[in-house]
């Protein structure tokens, strides 16, 4: 369409739209004519640029902090914007600017053109440094014309608009919106090349194509150290070329162009950088070498040269301002890519970035370290060099100069094998130096795997981009150290870093394991080897041990660090290997319900270790300074790591490291000469131990297809799903925290299906649907189909686990237990009780975290399927004489001491240093065994009451003065109890139960509120949960509300006994009852 034909189409749609709106009534001044602008500008958008590709956009997201304008219109490709549009009131009265001119100052300062309009006449506003002119496309007196589009054009208005729609002008944009859409395009990339990279050379369908192939090939010979397929897959040198790419322009674009320069000078500085040849000590050495390669291996018409070509021109034509380019957040920058073009890879590799305040603090206290342990040295001598294995961004390598006090000729040197953070850090080192080029320091930023073998025998491809980074990363690497520092990535994600290139690691490795005789099948002990965080700790290790100097090592690691089990020996090598040791905690680990701000995006907790090492001198550590800032507020602790020095350091208490366990935090004193009397409740297969045997619960997956509270609901609900599937399994499960996955759910209706008829399947059901030691005090109902069961213990995503020894010893009547928690400290912030009586089939959660461990007083034979006492001889032979009762009573009433003992609060609170532990299978809880057959029975006895509230029929005494009738009565028909976060109003110490209309308040005492017991609130997260709606899918009636009212009577039953239970154990604690003494 000709520009006349378009504008007299524009003159006759506008006026049709004025009339009818007029007429109507219902005219908008700015509304009206909307439309008929719309189509104008687009149609004009082409037929003055018919060869490229320009989106209109109407109502386009806010400019900077100029207001949102009706209308931007930008080059589709460079997102070159040729200007904004702005919509005014129609009216017959000449167009005044002076009411505009505010805001056309506003829009002019973001460097491109405007348009302001009502319609017929047009204000263009070209730049700051002209003139508004107003130009009307027909004079105002013709709106009274029967026809707009018969009246003569101003021939102006073309020469304007041409002029409009010529030269697209660079538009600002924020970070996060560059980062997108670099990532968008680098994601284009990645699927272009891979979609030839898996394709053979003979396999081509021609000539073009053939040659395609062949470059990619001899691309991915340039790239990589080795040819090994199954290391080198076609999707990750997709991922990585195009990574390189795309990031090697970005790096360009923020260097190397000024906020000042305009498009065409950026298109030309950006081709040169990727033009040019390779200068000595060049940054960014391996992208340039890949550009470089294509400039002398490829034509233009090469498929990413062409994605080079668009990605230039859109770079050209974005603006950035200088605090943009010198004060970047990186951290956003990495994340934000990563999200867009591939969130996975983030927890593939534990990629978390260092917030500043902690690099800064690091640097700080590993400094003053060095200048404690070695007088008149520091971390910026001349001649020392110091690594970050683990690089990211740069956090750690840009505190590290921002605090050398004076100018040292030191060498920096950070590896990284992501080209993401890899570019940003290069760009980070280019800002400082730009700050400030006297520095003598020589920093160097690598791309490479620094756990690869080759860093450490220096033997790589030197032909290869990746094998000539390798190379530069051994000699660095292998220079005499002074610091290895950084936050290595953490991943329980199996890493494949076990095969033969990195089989030096691996093989140092051991050094972080248990002894050889003290390892076994399935141990969860070793899991933790193969985190990345360890292999990067065992490196830096290596390095600085081999450096024929002082050396120190300071890196971030998670908080179980300090003491889990898991990292026993890696503790142990640290403190035969170092001299001294630095220890903070800085993040309290979420999953055990600590209400952590913390510093990192992570439920994980997170610590630094800084250790220094006496070179020449064998000394050990057997102290250790401590910290701790895990429970602060964010704000509190960024203000506290801001501090200097002098402050931080005063903050550190020194403490004895434990020979047995060599954690690296403070255990809290208790009296260790009585605590070595008592008797391990489990341990070792060497070590004597109350009880032989133990196992995990009962695990379901999911729990919620085989569990409900009301039997009779577990049986309709199966039946349903049977029937109806999916859908079903939907309406019953959808608003649950963990509803089943549809594969979960199949497996389900088909294995009920494989009944005969609805006879027999409610036959099969009811034989199966059992009473279920659920959660602490609360006893469910579990359909333990064993053949199903064991179907589903083989299901992708898996996680059954039937446990048949535990299901053979509760078929019998008289087996009793209860379950115990390895790891106190992983259940809950402060120390509780953390065991809970077994009266039916127990779950693997009945502590928090799958973390039970099921205690019973038999246990079937492996062998004949017999049931056994699970008491060890030695005790139980003793407690029989001094009862003189026979085995079986023996037990019964030892497991009722042990689990009273366990639940005693005077007991957790003098041996708190002892219990609140992690898992550590040689150190289990101990409990003290009297040997006054009086004591002994009493305390057994109690124990025994305290186990019976557990029993699902048990009634308790009203002591808390329920009016049952009265709160009954309260609960309206089609009660729905909903599952809330807050259902307590403490000031009142009320409960509260609401269907979200209507709300029943019942008397709870805070003491109740407060109760937790295995790391479950048992009123909010474990009744209330399970009797909502979202759980049961039937209403809430008087009947449950007589059961919750049972239910806290219990509760504070309880409380009640244990404080009784306390006065019999303070005299036991308090040494004036003679022990059966523990001996091994």
């Amino acid at each position: 369409m000709s520009y006349n034909a378009i504008m007299k189409a524009y003159l006759k749609a506008l006026q049709n739209q004025y009339k009818n709106a007029m007429n109507s009534g219902q005219y908008t001044a700015e509304l009206s004519y909307r439309m008929p602008l719309d189509a104008m500008e687009k149609a004009l958008a082409k037929e003055f640029n018919p060869n490229e590709e320009i989106d209109v956009i109407l109502e386009p997201t806010t400019q900077g902090r100029v207001g949102r304008p009706d209308w931007r219109i930008h080059n589709k490709q460079t997102m070159g914007i040729y200007g904004y549009i702005e919509g005014k009131g129609l009216s017959e009265e000449e167009f005044d600017t002076k009411p505009y001119a505010t805001q056309i100052e506003k829009y002019l300062t973001l460097g491109h053109k405007l348009i302001i309009t009502d319609g017929l006449e047009f204000v263009f506003c070209m730049s700051k440094d002209s003139e508004p002119a107003v130009i009307s496309v027909i004079e105002k007196e013709k709106m009274h014309t029967k026809d707009w589009s018969a009246q003569t054009l101003n021939p102006r208005f073309e020469v304007y608009m041409r002029e409009f729609f010529k030269n697209p002008s660079a538009q600002q944009m924020n970070e996060a919106k560059l980062v997108e859409l670099v990532a968008v395009r680098t994601r284009m990339l990645a699927d272009d090349i891979l979609e030839l990279a898996n394709i053979p050379v003979e396999e081509a369908m021609n000539d073009n194509e053939r040659e395609v192939i062949i470059l990619l090939q001899q691309m991915r010979k340039l790239v990589y150290n080795h040819n090994d397929s199954k290391l080198r897959t076609a999707d990750v040198f997709a991922d990585f070329t195009a990574q390189v790419i795309m990031f090697c322009l970005l790096y360009a674009h923020r260097v190397l162009c000024l906020p000042e320069d305009t498009p065409t000078e950026k298109e030309r500085k950006i081709i040169a950088y990727i033009k040019e040849d390779l200068s000595e000590g060049e940054a960014l050495t391996p992208f340039r070498n890949l550009m470089l390669y294509l400039r002398d291996h490829s034509d233009k018409n090469f498929f990413i040269n062409q994605r080079i070509d668009e990605c230039i021109k859109f770079l050209s034509f974005i603006k950035m301002t200088d605090q943009q380019l010198v004060n970047p957040d990186y951290h956003q920058l990495f994340e934000l890519f990563l999200s867009k073009y591939d969130a996975k890879s983030r927890f593939d590799f534990g990629a978390y970035y260092t917030p500043k305040a902690l690099a800064d603090f690091v640097v700080k206290l590993t400094n003053y370290v060095v200048s404690k342990n070695f007088s008149g040295k520091s971390i910026y001598d001349d001649g020392n060099t110091i690594i970050d294995p683990c690089c990211g961004t740069g956090s750690f390598m840009e505190e590290v100069i921002n605090h050398d006090p004076g100018n040292g000729a030191y060498t920096l040197c950070g590896i990284e094998i992501l080209p993401a953070p890899y570019m940003l850090a290069n760009y980070r080192m280019a800002v400082l130096k730009k700050q400030d080029e006297t520095k003598r320091n020589s920093v160097h930023i690598l791309l490479a795997n620094t756990l690869s073998n080759s860093v450490f025998n220096g033997d790589a491809n030197k032909d290869s981009i990746e094998g000539r980074e390798l190379l530069e990363a051994s000699r660095i690497s292998n220079m005499p150290l002074k610091l290895v520092i950084g936050n290595p990535p953490c991943s329980d994600t199996i890493r494949d870093n076990t095969d033969k290139d990195f089989s030096i690691i691996n093989h140092l490795m051991e050094d972080f394991r248990p002894p050889k005789e003290l390892r076994r099948g399935r141990q969860n002990i070793q899991k933790q080897i193969n985190n990345p965080f360890m292999q990067f700790l065992r490196w830096s290790c290596k390095k600085l041990l081999d450096s024929p100097n002082h050396s120190v090592l300071s890196l971030v690691v998670p908080l179980s660090f300090l003491e889990a089990e898991s990292y026993k020996y890696a503790r142990k090598y640290l403190c035969e290997n170092f001299s001294d040791a630095w220890i903070v905690s800085v993040d309290a680990d979420a999953r055990t319900g600590a209400r952590s701000d913390s510093l990192f995006h992570t439920l994980q907790g997170r610590a630094v270790i800084v250790l220094t090492r006496k070179y020449g001198d064998d000394t050990s550590i057997t102290k250790l300074h401590y910290c701790d800032y895990s429970h602060c507020m964010r704000i509190n602790k960024e203000q506290l790591l801001n501090e200097s020095i002098k402050k931080i350091v005063s903050r550190f208490d020194t403490y004895d490291i434990a020979n047995d366990t060599f954690a690296f935090s403070p255990a809290k004193p208790f009296n260790t000469e009585m605590y070595k009397k008592f008797w391990p409740v489990s341990g070792e297969k060497k070590q004597g131990a109350i009880f032989i045997n133990h196992c995990s619960g009962i695990k379901l997956a999911p729990t919620a297809m085989f569990t409900h509270v009301k039997a009779p609901m577990l049986k309709r609900r199966s039946r349903d799903i049977a029937i109806n599937g999916a859908t079903e399994a939907s309406a019953w499960f959808a608003k649950q925290d963990k509803p089943p996955k549809i594969e979960k759910i199949m497996a389900f209706e088909n294995a009920l299906n494989e009944c005969e008829n609805r006879s027999v399947m409610d036959q099969t059901l009811a034989d199966n649907i059992k009473p279920y030691s659920f959660r602490p005090f609360f006893t469910s109902n579990v359909l333990l189909w064993k053949e199903l069961l064991v179907k589903y213990s083989h299901i992708g995503g898996g996680g059954t686990r039937l446990r048949p020894e535990i299901i053979s010893a509760y078929n019998h009547k008289d087996t009793i237990g209860f379950a115990m928690a390895h790891a106190p400290k992983d259940l809950n912030p402060t120390l509780s009780q953390f065991v809970s009586f077994c009266w039916y089939y127990p779950d693997n959660d009945m502590c928090t975290r799958g973390n039970s461990h099921i205690y019973v007083n038999q246990y079937p034979d492996k062998k004949s399927g017999k049931m056994l006492s699970n008491i060890s001889a030695d005790i139980l032979h003793r407690v029989m004489m001094m009862l003189g009762k026979n085995e079986h009573e023996s037990a019964r009433d030892l497991v009722f001491y042990i689990y009273a003992v366990l639940c005693s609060q005077v007991y957790l609170d003098e041996f708190e240093g002892a219990l609140f532990t992690v898992n550590q299978s040689d150190k289990r809880a101990r409990v003290p065994v009297v040997a006054d057959k009086d004591i002994f029975l009493k305390i057994a006895r109690i124990g025994e009451k305290i186990a019976e509230l557990e029993k699902v029929d048990y009634v308790p005494e009203n002591i808390l003065n329920y009016d049952y009738d009265q709160i009954m009565e309260e609960v309206p028909v089609g009660f729905e109890l909903k599952n809330v976060a807050h259902p307590f109003d403490a000031e009142n110490e009320q409960l509260l139960l609401t269907d979200g209309k209507e709300t029943i308040r019942i008397k709870c005492p805070l003491s109740l509120q407060r109760l937790n017991i295995s790391g479950y609130d048992v009123i909010k997260s474990v009744w209330l949960k399970f009797n909502s709606y979202d759980f049961t899918h039937c209403e809430f009636n008087r009947d449950d509300m007589k059961k919750l009212l049972n239910f806290l009577n219990t509760i504070a039953t309880h409380e009640k006994m244990v404080k009784k239970l306390d006065e019999e154990i303070a005299l036991v604690l308090a040494g004036k009852v003679k022990l059966i003494e523990y001996q091994n």
